[in-house]
């Protein structure tokens, strides 16, 4: 059967046959990054050994001796001394674990855009933002005022309020939080050293320092439960802010350490095919899939991805991409092959509302597709021609071997997606794939988000459409009930979406949320497709148990 798919793609029907007992690293790699090796050119600059691991199982980072005193997002932070308002001192470099971020609260950002006064003036947003909060963090809350008056009657007021929050906590809490909150003396533009710098310029939102020691940005602290009728007829953004949400920040700093953590403790040979360039809509490149040697001794592959803000200097509200596009990373047949121009979906991915991500896919099917190696081209495509969104992008893919016996052997591409209506059943006939003799197990693999709405439904984006396959009597369902929860993707920030974006983040979606990757779903159909069977597969959508109404929704789909 060959392989038709167009954008945006589908269903995939991934056959896995027992690996082959292999050395885990190839014998001759000639431009692919080993991530073991860059570890440990990391580890070379560190000063000081860390304890073994942090209390959430992942190990402690050292301190980093900084080649050069960065401020950027992602550079590494540099020693720092604050003065605190109990006329004590925070030692940044003393303080450093390789367990504990370290968090700053600026008093500059204002409730709403009708009512100026900061985020720092609501004492019980303080206290659910202790209560909330992840345990590994130290909080400073540090005031942006322009004048040395100002700043200082402002951490005056704000430590008040934090003892009035702090006498409301439990006496666990407040033991646990006393030596973690600090409010700093000196206002912020007088600081010293590559903090003072920061908070001149892409701090002016809030800045963080993760456990592994790279600065990182703020984000709104818009809230989903604080809407305002009034903010809406002043059509404003109708959104209230709310200091507790700066602890989502935290979250996913602890995220990224948990993937960077699995990242190092698993050898893999990597392919970079974008290692920074800023780009505006769509890139293509050329890779040799001979660099990381024979194929066929991979069980998984993964694809890692950073998206940044083009300009270093400005927040990210306003300077990273304003929209929720799909992104994907799609892969043209091999050279020869029919339809040579159509693209196979590899990965998907949402991008945020003005801010920064990271995201690490489960690519594993697409090594059946990539497999004889060569050279393929690839295409990174994450914004519409009519509104191009310039991001700095490192993209890579990620070859390894975790022992788990199986190797994709057959990737067949079963359906793509299309109008979410009363005839997108009959638009996507069963098929019948043949089966190999030898196979092991026989999996449904599916990426699939909905978007756009029929009148009176919000279907696809904002409803629970349903997508049923079946062979004979068995049948597999993938679901979205969160699209009915409007705080359906704060649950995501710990699975790494990007939390406090410039737009509707929190809501839940049908099968996405912005700033996060699109996980893949599969089913395992080996009971009902054995080896050298050929199958009949049923594909239907369904809207609350029924035929879908017509409207504009659509069902972007690789099956």
């Amino acid at each position: 059967m060959k392989l038709s798919c167009w954008w945006p793609l589908g269903l995939c029907l991934l056959l896995l046959a027992c690996a082959q007992d292999r050395a885990s690293t190839p014998a001759d790699v000639v431009d692919a990054v080993t991530d073991q090796a860059a570890a440990a050119e990391v580890q070379s600059g560190l000063e000081q050994t860390p304890p073994t691991l942090c209390d959430d199982g992942l190990p402690a980072q050292a301190w980093q001796s900084a080649t050069a005193e960065g401020y950027h997002r992602g550079d590494v932070a540099g020693d720092l001394t604050l003065p605190l308002l109990d006329g004590t001192e925070f030692h940044l470099k003393e303080a450093f674990n390789g367990c504990d971020n370290f968090a700053f609260v600026v008093d500059s950002i204002p409730v709403s855009d009708l009512d100026n006064s900061s985020v720092w003036t609501k004492t019980k947003d303080i206290g659910t933002l202790l209560k909330k909060s992840p345990k590994n963090v130290h909080w400073f809350f540090v005031s942006r005022a322009n004048s040395d008056d100002k700043a200082t009657a402002s951490v005056e007021a704000m430590q008040g309020r934090l003892d009035e929050a702090m006498a409301s906590l439990s006496p666990e809490l407040q033991s646990w939080w006393q030596p973690r909150v600090h409010v700093v003396a000196t206002r912020a533009a007088k600081l010293d050293g590559w903090l003072g710098q920061a908070f001149t310029s892409h701090g002016k939102l809030g800045l963080g320092i993760d456990r592994q020691q790279r600065i990182r940005g703020f984000g709104l602290l818009a809230d989903v439960t604080r809407f305002k009728a009034n903010l809406q007829a002043a059509q404003k953004w109708p959104w209230e802010a709310n200091l507790a949400f700066a602890q989502y920040e935290v979250q996913w700093w602890n995220r990224r350490a948990q993937q960077d953590a699995a990242a190092a403790t698993q050898p893999a040979k990597r392919i970079d095919l974008w290692k920074g360039e800023v780009l505006s809509q769509f890139a293509e490149v050329t890779v040799t899939l001979d660099d990381v040697g024979d194929l066929n001794q991979y069980d998984t592959l993964e694809v890692d991805i950073d998206m940044m803000c083009p300009d270093p200097e400005a927040p990210e509200p306003g300077n990273c991409g304003a929209w929720d596009y799909i992104a994907s990373l799609s892969v043209y047949p091999k050279p020869g092959a029919a339809n040579s121009q159509t693209r196979i979906e590899m990965a998907r991915f949402i991008t945020s509302y003005h801010r920064e991500t990271h995201w690490t896919v489960d690519a594993t099917p697409m090594l059946a597709e990539l497999a004889g190696g060569g050279k393929r081209v690839m295409r990174w495509e994450y914004a519409p021609e009519w509104n191009k969104q310039p991001t700095a992008t490192r993209l890579s893919l990620r070859f390894s071997n975790k022992g788990k016996g199986l190797r994709p052997v057959k990737c067949e591409l079963l359906w793509t997606g299309g109008g979410f209506n009363s005839k997108f059943t009959s638009e996507h006939p069963d098929r019948t794939p043949q089966v190999p003799a030898g196979t092991k197990k026989v999996a449904l693999w599916a990426i699939i988000t909905g978007h756009g709405a029929a009148a009176g439904t919000q279907c696809a984006e904002f409803c629970n459409h349903e997508h049923r396959f079946s062979i004979g009597s068995q049948s597999w369902t993938k679901s979205h009930p969160q699209a009915q929860n409007q705080s359906g993707c704060i649950a995501e920030v710990a699975q790494g979406m990007t939390p406090n974006q410039g737009g509707t983040w929190w809501f839940g979606r049908g099968g996405w949320c912005p700033g996060e990757h699109v996980a893949p779903w599969t089913a395992d159909v080996t009971s009902a497709a054995p080896a050298g069977s050929q199958p009949t597969i049923h594909y239907e959508a369904l809207y609350e148990g029924a035929s879908p109404p017509d409207g504009d929704a659509n069902i972007a789909a690789s099956v």
